[in-house]
Order: C-alpha cells, then sequence, then structure tokens
C-alpha cells in the first residue's frame, strides 16, 4: 500500500501530494468555471424571475462551496474574490460590482465561518442557505445605500429572501454531489489530499 504523509489544506504537498503549484492550477480552473456558471445564471435567472430581474440562482456559488470544503481561507477566499472581479467585469457595471462582490465577500465569509465552527453540526446545504441568505440581506442593504432607496427596497426583500432559500437548497443539494463524486472518482479528502492509488480501490469496494 502506498502510505503519505498527513498534509494540511494550503501546504506545499510532494510525493503524490497536490503541490502549491497544482493547488493555484486547480483554483484557476475553478474561477474560471465560476465564471461561466455566472453567465449561465444570468441567462436562466431571467428566464425564470422576469418579474423580479435582481433575483439569481447562484449557480457559481456550487464552486465556492466546494472551495471552501478542500481550500485553507487563503485559497478560498482568492477564488471568490477574483471570481466576483472577472464576473463583474465581463457581465456588469461598477455599481453591479460593488454590490455583488459585497455580497459574494460576506456571504464566503458567512459559509466559512459556519463550516469551520459548526462542522459537525450542519451540512453543505445548511451552509449554503446560510450563504444565500447573507447574499441577498448584504445586496438589499449594499443597494439601499448606494441607490439611496431608503426602506422601499425591503418591500421586495421577503420574496428574494424566499427564492433565495430555495435556490440556495438547490445549489447545496448540486455541490454535495459534486462534493462526493470528488470524494469517490478522484479520492479526494477534505484535507485536499490525493490518497494512494491502492488506498483509493480498497475504499471503491
Amino acid at each position: 500500500m502506498v502510505e503519505y504523509e498527513k498534509a494540511r489544506k494550503g501546504d506545499y504537498m510532494l510525493n503524490g501530494k497536490v503541490s502549491k503549484v497544482q493547488e493555484l492550477a486547480i483554483a484557476s480552473i475553478m474561477v474560471a468555471m465560476a465564471a461561466v456558471l455566472s453567465f449561465f445564471d444570468k441567462t436562466i435567472s431571467t428566464i425564470a424571475f422576469p418579474f423580479l430581474p435582481v433575483a439569481k440562482i447562484g449557480l457559481a456559488n456550487i464552486v465556492i462551496l466546494i472551495a471552501i470544503y478542500i481550500f485553507d481561507f487563503k485559497t478560498s477566499l482568492l477564488i471568490t474574490v477574483l471570481k466576483s472581479v472577472v464576473v463583474g467585469l465581463i457581465f456588469g457595471s461598477l455599481s453591479t460590482f460593488i454590490i455583488g462582490g459585497s455580497a459574494s465577500l460576506v456571504s464566503f465569509l458567512g459559509m466559512f465561518l459556519t463550516h469551520k465552527l459548526l462542522k459537525d453540526k450542519t451540512s453543505l446545504v445548511g451552509v449554503s442557505v446560510i450563504g444565500g441568505f447573507l447574499h441577498i440581506i448584504t445586496q438589499l442593504f449594499v443597494v439601499m445605500f448606494v441607490y439611496r432607496t431608503g426602506d422601499a427596497v425591503f418591500k421586495s426583500g421577503a420574496l428574494l429572501v424566499l427564492i433565495s432559500l430555495i435556490t440556495s437548497i438547490l445549489v447545496g443539494l448540486a455541490g454535495n454531489g459534486l462534493y462526493k463524486y470528488l470524494q469517490i472518482h478522484y479520492h479526494l479528502t477534505p484535507e485536499l489530499e490525493i490518497k494512494g492509488t491502492e488506498e483509493g480501490e480498497k475504499n471503491e469496494h
């Protein structure tokens, strides 16, 4: 059996582990995936919620959830920030970048802290719901501040929170399925450790 030493997330991993270069490559791919999902999200959400153009499904959050579960704080935060920058530059204006970026950052911090502090008490779906709720609440406050709408923006807030709850559950289920797929087919552990071939085959049987 191939044996490897224990490695922390974010470490420079040798002898078959994920190296720092490989980790950055994976992170770059995840940023690109998040940007592509944001494009589809914008298209699908326009069709799904024609009466509420600000509502979004949040497909890119699938990538952020996976990043939180397999990377350390610094790398997962980098993925979140780069995703917001890329999406903001391609699909939005300065104001939408400020609104979306602020919401994404608060959502990420909430999800990361929930995962770390309540790891044994909450699921990936629960983490997603927390992130979705924080995202929409932050958006509402930032919109109120940027456009000086007063509390008028909160008239549609209840509907947005309800939609966010439903979409966050769906996003969490999708993220959970993808995470389990990576664990089974790539022998990926929560510590970003690639298991030896023989050990992985043993676990599959």
